[in-house]
This record gives structure tokens, C-alpha cells and sequence, in this order.
């Protein structure tokens, strides 16, 4: 924990509206009987007294908790660790020459699973909490069952973390590699070239179970759970149209274009046909029969290059989840 700060203004009794008052515990432990402080208190003279009888939240009631934001209520645990902190940054061009050659060793073939990765680590943030997020927490939970095939691609990303740390000498966290992977997944395969911050912070233990939109939700569930992350619905429906890569029916599993919405509108899993019954999953099929999803859906089928510019507008904002830039 960190020592009290000391500032160099008035005391705190000699802030007050009545100066002769003594400071009271409340103002120490940042409350009063009046209700909560509309603004940061300040450091008080009967602060190290409250912190030496034990009291677990003056410390960090009474320093500038808009500076210290992960000590908020005095105990940092490792589950706040999980919890994206801090701002994130353009790469520099030293950094960006080694996620280059990085990146000129991953197979094509790799990036359905790299995508999907993404989406996999960010979908746990929970905006109430502000718990979860692109964190790379997705290492640790490798074992649930919505996490199925996910090793090859993590694999990709360890490969590629330890060779820039050699070569290039940059040392990236995890989490961004998994974010820097699925852009260029989507660029490989013909999609829109998406520039990506970095500065995110690699958790330690794994996030809560069951944040991972469930593929049987309906469509009203599945807008919930992507509005309990923060994002909306054509973020949900931009977002989607990540399927089209990874051989579920849309066209080349290797290309990344807007067939997946014109699928969507055909229907295919009505036909007589069982092949054509097997193309897509739970989740792509309730889609177009919500009627906020289906204007989208028909926007996205009539023109490729919106449904690009809204995807990387939605990987923009699901990748930086909890995070400033």
C-alpha cells in the first residue's frame, strides 16, 4: 500500500467551514454524517492514527483517489488484477518492426482460431465491474468448454510473443498479441486493415466463468450480454460477421467478406437439403429474425465496405474494453 501523500495545503481543519471544529472520523474515512463527499478528500492530520487502529479503508479514502483508481477502497486483491487498468498507446516503430517479423512466421491457416481468440479473452468484461476484458486471462481458462480449440491459437501467440522478445528485444503482454493477431487474422484473409493500440496488462488467474455469450442464447439474450459489456447491438451484428472465417458455412472459411450476411437473409438451415442445415450456428440463426439485427444484417449484405468500417469500428471498441487511450 502505498505511504499517505502529503500536500502542501491547509490542514483539514483549517479547510472547514468552521475552523475551530476537530476533525471527526468521518472526515478522516472520508464520509460525514451529512452523507458522502461530493469531491476527493483530503489528507487529514488523524490519518496515520485511523490507519494504526486498523481501519482497512482510511488510507485510501483519504488520498486523491482519482490518482490511484486500483487502490480505490484501500486493498488491492489479486482479482482487482485482473481488472484492465491504465491507458493504452500507438506501438513505436520499433515495436512495430517486431510484430512484423513476428507476424511474417503465422500460417494463414491460423486465423480463424487467432479471431476467434479475440473474442474469447475480451468477451468476460463486465462494464458494472469493471472486471475482465482483453486481459489474456483466456490462458487460464483453456479448459472450459466454450474455450474448445483455443490452444492451437494461444500456442501461435506464445510463439510469436518469444520471438519478438528475441529478435526484436520487445516484450508485449499477451493480451495485446492476442488482439494484435486477430487484426491481422482479418487482414490476411482479405478483410479491413485495423491499426491496434497496445499497453494492455496480462492478468494472473482467470476470469469468471459463464461471461461468454452462450451460442444457444436467443437474440434478445445474446444483446444483453453484449450490452452487459458494453457494446450495442450492431456491435453485436458487425461483430458476427467474424464467422465467415473457420469453415461454418459462409463461403471460404479463408476469406473474410459480407457472404455471411447474404447466408444469413437465405437461410440455408430451413432447406431439405442436410447440408445446407448445418451451415452456421445457433446464435447466426436468430439473428435475422430480430428486428434490430435485421436492418443491419441487410445493410452489411448490400455493402461490404460498410460492414467493414463498422467491424473495425466494433474491434476497436471490444479490444479496448476497461482501457483509456
Amino acid at each position: 500500500m502505498a505511504p499517505p501523500i502529503r500536500v502542501r495545503r491547509p490542514t483539514c481543519e483549517q479547510e472547514r467551514v468552521r475552523p475551530r471544529a476537530r476533525p471527526t472520523r468521518a472526515s478522516c474515512e472520508g464520509t460525514s454524517p451529512r452523507g458522502p463527499p461530493q469531491r476527493a478528500p483530503r489528507v487529514c492530520e488523524e490519518e496515520s492514527s485511523c490507519a494504526k487502529s486498523g481501519r482497512r479503508h482510511a488510507l485510501s479514502l483519504c488520498v486523491f483517489s482519482s490518482l490511484f483508481p486500483q487502490f480505490l477502497w484501500g486493498v488491492r486483491s489479486e482479482r482487482t488484477l485482473a481488472a484492465p487498468v491504465g491507458s493504452l498507446r500507438a506501438p513505436t516503430a520499433r515495436e512495430r518492426a517486431a510484430i512484423k517479423d513476428g507476424l511474417s512466421q503465422v500460417s494463414k491457416g491460423k486465423a480463424p482460431v487467432l479471431l476467434r481468440l479475440v473474442f474469447h479473452d475480451a468477451g468476460t468484461f463486465d462494464r458494472e465491474t469493471g472486471r475482465g476484458g482483453p486481459n489474456g486471462s483466456v490462458r487460464f481458462e483453456l479448459d472450459r468448454p466454450e474455450s474448445r480449440g483455443l490452444k492451437r491459437g494461444l500456442k501461435v501467440v506464445g510463439d510469436v510473443k518469444e520471438s519478438i522478445a528475441a529478435k526484436g528485444k520487445v516484450d508485449l503482454s499477451y493480451a495485446d498479441l492476442i488482439v494484435v493477431l486477430g487484426a491481422w487474422a482479418v487482414e490476411v484473409c482479405g478483410g479491413p486493415r485495423m491499426d491496434v493500440l497496445i499497453g494492455r496488462i496480462d492478468a494472473s488467474e482467470p476470469d469468471a466463468e459463464n461471461m461468454i455469450p452462450d451460442e444457444n442464447l436467443p437474440a434478445q439474450g445474446i444483446k444483453e450480454s453484449f450490452a452487459r459489456m458494453g457494446l450495442d447491438t450492431l456491435d453485436l451484428v458487425a461483430l458476427s460477421g467474424s464467422h465467415a472465417l473457420g469453415g461454418k458455412g459462409y463461403g471460404d472459411p479463408l476469406t473474410f467478406d459480407n457472404v455471411y450476411y447474404k447466408t444469413l437473409l437465405e437461410k440455408p438451415w430451413l432447406s431439405q437439403d442436410s447440408m445446407k442445415q448445418m451451415i452456421g450456428i445457433p446464435s447466426d440463426r436468430v439473428l435475422p429474425d430480430d428486428l434490430e439485427c435485421r436492418p443491419i444484417i441487410e445493410k452489411y449484405a448490400s455493402s461490404q465496405a460498410a460492414f467493414f468500417a463498422d467491424f473495425a469500428s466494433s474491434y476497436a471498441k471490444i479490444t479496448t474494453l476497461g482501457y483509456s487511450s
